[in-house]
């Protein structure tokens, strides 16, 4: 009688919807028939949310699946076996395949990448190593990003667990979590009330610029998040919503960072002193700075969802009141900045 192993993929954004038929992948010949069988279960749960809900729930283009491989190594980081997904068995959310009897007993590692070619792996190791630079597909007009998925396949996730497989005939539950590289900003800036009645004239909010940005991370979590060159940057015109002004960017992670160096955000701005847009002898440009405090220090984790809301009160000086809660893009972390003398 064949031993069964089942592993159910949790997904913590709820992360999965079919793919397209048209790019399916190529599924390797088991190594044992006769051994252990892997089953991948799928979840699916796509509600859709509003830009700068609290609730953070993902939306459905987050979430959606073109490909998934899993690996299983075994305890020494060799590979046993590598399962691509077909189309079908991401339309059915299940997938099965087998393990050999060698691995019955023993610890074994199972990965999980979704959405990228990681075929060139063929050791733990290797995997491991793999890096994602590719932070401007991404990002793009508010428009595009805050209603599809710009990089092609979708956002990239992964995710891992090692766990003893059990003895012949029994059956092993194997969860593996899902993450995106990537970590998700939302900026929603206002003009307060009081600025006209200070200044008069109005403030037209232009551009947002997102700089000192993680450039590269790894496909698979480290242990902590890595940080090296915070070269990314990406400027962006606000969507405007009820006297509102809408940003929205996805970043890599990046570890903690002292001030004067960690990811910044610029809100470019025109001042008008009479208000009337057929003068502009009387305009000047205005700028205000803010730095991610992130989960604390600066340091932005892969998943992550960042939510700045700025308050602009004055044209001169900053005055910062930070306020933060630690959580994965399922729950965002929140940060309210008051700008202006």
């Amino acid at each position: 009688m064949k031993k069964h192993i089942f592993a159910a993929v949790a997904v913590a954004a709820a992360l999965f919807t079919a793919c397209n038929k048209d790019n399916e992948p190529i599924v390797p010949t088991p190594v044992d028939t006769d051994g252990s069988n892997v089953c991948i279960t799928l979840a699916d749960d796509a509600p859709t949310r509003a830009f700068f809900d609290a609730t953070a729930s993902a939306e459905a283009w987050e979430k959606s699946l073109s490909s998934l491989a899993v690996f299983a190594f075994d305890n020494g980081g060799s590979l046993i076996v590598r399962r691509d997904f077909t189309s079908a068995e991401l339309t059915a959310k299940s997938a099965t395949f087998s393990l050999p009897k060698s691995a019955a007993g023993t610890s074994c590692s199972f990965y999980a990448v979704a959405n990228l070619d990681a075929s060139s792996a063929k050791t733990k190791a290797a995997l491991t190593a793999l890096v994602e630079n590719a932070a401007a597909s991404y990002n793009g007009t508010f428009a595009e990003v805050s209603s599809k998925a710009l990089r092609p396949g979708g956002f990239v996730m992964s995710g891992y667990k090692t766990q003893t497989v059990g003895a012949v005939n029994s059956t092993t539950n194997v969860g593996v979590t899902l993450k995106r590289t990537v970590a998700k900003v939302a900026l929603q800036t206002t003009v307060d009330g009081s600025f006209a009645k200070k200044y008069g004239g109005t403030l037209t909010i232009n551009c947002v610029k997102l700089s000192k940005a993680a450039s590269q991370s790894l496909v698979v979590a480290d242990a902590t998040p890595s940080t090296g060159a915070m070269t990314f940057t990406h400027t962006q015109t606000p969507a405007t919503a009820s006297g509102k002004y809408n940003s929205l960017f996805y970043i890599y992670e990046n570890g903690a960072l002292t001030a004067g160096n960690r990811v910044l955000l610029e809100i470019n701005a025109t001042y008008d002193m009479d208000g009337n847009a057929a003068t502009a002898d009387d305009r000047s440009e205005v700028t205000y700075s803010i730095e991610l405090a992130g989960k604390t220090a600066g340091e932005i984790l892969r998943n992550g969802y960042y939510r700045i809301a700025a308050n602009i009160t004055g044209l001169v000086g900053q005055e910062c009141a930070v306020s933060v809660t630690v959580a994965d893009w399922e729950m965002p972390v929140t940060q309210t900045v008051e700008l202006g003398a």
